[in-house]
């Protein structure tokens, strides 16, 4: 605007081989309510030359000082690393930090409510000896404001396991408020790393803390524990016990379809408020694992496996398969519980969330295609996957997705007969149980909004061991359960055939009850299944699965 900017002279006179200057003065009451930066240009010129010359100043936002008092524990000189995260006013959505070894820091901020957190850390690259964490979960500046964080009032909790013999692994502590949308979690090895303190006057409400740990014992053993509370003021000496009788006992049962595996267990808590995971502990497999995890509070839980190929130049574990229970479940204090993950019969899962969708001239399929002989969805590492549409007999399109939703298909938007056909292979080296798995689908299909579409599969109910092999020669009575449009009263057909040489001759086999009676294949042979399903409105589905188990 006019007179933001003022010369202190319209003319000077430069000496022969000398310089001169000017005074440059700015009015930043001008400008009405922009702040900011502004700039000009002062040119000056004569005797044919002509020099030109930027300035700039910035008017800066409402701020103000917020001083930052530190105050150690006695003998100690840790680093402090303190955040303000703006959540109202100009500096909304912005962080200003500091990172001072000093005993006071000063950090300028525009006028507004901010989160504090600042933590006092004598280790910055392993944090040994844990960290103290001072929280002010609102902080309004209005003016200057001098803060005062005293590490000697941070605690840890006081959160324990009935099992004197189990060490801690890990430990988190999460808080989030409502009220800023700002939330923070801190996990160190135990709860006597993780010392926290509420700085400040307490808040109304909407402030939310949780505490997750976990402890391991033995090779085979761990606690998960998972607990949380609404408060005004975050809590550091929070205390917990837990007694044998509030905890469920989990038995998992860890599957390897190959040698030289190693795999870890993964326990999810989900709270209404917040959710955790453990750490995974890494073990030979197959193998099984008991995890005791806590109940109440409306804590639920869920598991899932990965089957690891070593680990990289790292040290991080190199994943060739997962597996994962479909929702977490709410367990009851004192009971029992067993979990199979990773062993035959692998096959397509279809149900409420998987199967062959439409949306709009777009066709996809979303459905694991190794879900393990539990039921678990999940998937792994494969050597070739072709999936192919066809529309009325005639080829649409392939491509490399093994219908995980990565790919679609584009279709007219008439009505048409589709088939959709998926072959994928994986190498013995990653599961020698389930290396091929062939299946189809046809249906007829037009424009939709997105909707799923009336495909079916077949599940292969075998009991195996945990390396996916059975008694070689055994008859044995296996169910088989149909999934999909053909489910329960809507099926129509359906057909089952067996084969022992790798799907080169196919037997059929008489479904009775929902079940089929086959011979075990010889000690280190395999058995493959075959199965044809109608439905009651004509769609057709298929499924192959080659080297469904072996013989032992």
């Amino acid at each position: 605007p006019a007179g933001f900017f003022a010369l202190g002279a319209k003319t000077v006179t430069v000496p022969a081989g000398g310089k001169a200057s000017v005074d440059v003065t700015t009015n930043t009451k001008l400008g009405g309510t922009l702040d900011g930066a502004y700039s000009a240009y002062v040119t000056a010129s004569g005797g044919g030359q002509a020099v030109r010359t930027a300035v700039a100043v910035e008017r800066e936002v409402e701020s103000y000082d917020v001083t930052l008092k530190y105050v150690n524990r006695p003998g100690e000189t840790p680093t402090h690393l303190t955040d303000l995260a703006g959540y109202s006013g100009v500096g909304e959505t912005r962080d200003y930090t500091s990172q001072s070894t000093a005993d006071t820091a000063t950090l300028r901020v525009p006028k507004g409510k901010y989160v504090l957190n600042s933590l006092f850390v004598k280790d910055l690259v392993q944090a040994k000896g844990g960290v103290d964490w001072l929280i002010q979960p609102r902080l309004s500046v209005t003016g200057n404001t001098t803060v005062t964080l005293d590490a000697r009032t941070a605690k840890g909790a006081d959160i324990t396991v009935p099992d004197a013999g189990a060490k801690p692994l890990s430990a988190l502590v999460n808080y989030f408020d409502d009220t800023t949308g700002i939330g923070i979690g801190i996990g160190l090895a135990s709860f006597q790393d993780v010392r926290v303190a509420h700085v400040g006057a307490a808040v109304s409400s909407g402030l939310f803390q949780s505490w997750s740990g976990q402890w391991t014992k033995g090779a085979g053993t761990e606690y998960d524990t998972f607990t949380g509370t609404r408060t005004t003021k975050l809590q550091g000496a929070h205390v917990k016990h837990y007694k044998a009788s509030e905890l469920a006992k989990v038995k998992a049962n860890l599957g390897a379809a190959a040698s030289g595996k190693t795999g870890a267990v993964t326990a999810y808590g989900f709270l209404p408020d917040d959710d955790s995971m453990s750490v995974g502990v890494p073990q030979t497999l197959p193998a099984s694992r008991t995890l005791y995890v806590s109940t109440g509070e409306k804590v639920q839980w869920a598991f899932d496996l990965e089957q690891d190929a070593g680990v990289d130049a790292t040290g991080t574990p190199i994943i060739e398969a997962y597996y994962t229970d479909d929702y977490p479940q709410t367990l009851l204090a004192g009971k029992s519980y067993t979990r199979t993950y990773n062993t035959a019969v692998f096959g397509p899962k279809i149900n409420a969330d998987y199967g062959v969708f439409r949306d709009g001239n777009s066709i996809s399929g979303y459905l694991p295609l190794f879900a393990d002989g539990s039921g678990h969805p999940g998937s792994s590492l494969y050597t070739s996957v072709t999936t192919t549409l066809y529309r009325n007999g005639a080829k649409v399109a392939s491509n490399d997705d093994p219908l995980v939703g990565m790919k679609e298909f584009k279709v007219p938007a008439a009505e048409a007969t589709y088939k959709l056909t998926t072959s994928v292979k994986r190498t013995v080296k990653v599961a020698a149980a389930s290396t091929r798995i062939d299946a189809s689908w046809t249906f007829k299909s037009k424009k939709a909004d997105f909707t799923k579409l009336p495909t079916s599969t077949v599940r292969f109910n075998a009991t195996t061991g945990l390396d996916s092999r059975v008694a070689a020669g055994k008859t044995v009575t296996i169910p088989v359960s149909v999934q999909g449009s053909a489910a329960g009263r809507n099926l129509k057909s359906l057909y089952v055939y067996v084969s022992y040489d790798y799907g080169q001759t196919w037997k059929m086999l008489k479904v009775k009850n929902g079940k089929i009676t086959v011979k075990n294949p010889a000690k280190g042979k395999g058995i493959s299944f075959h199965a044809k399903i109608t439905d009651k409105q004509g769609n057709k589905s298929t499924v192959s699965i080659y080297n469904a188990y072996y013989g032992k």
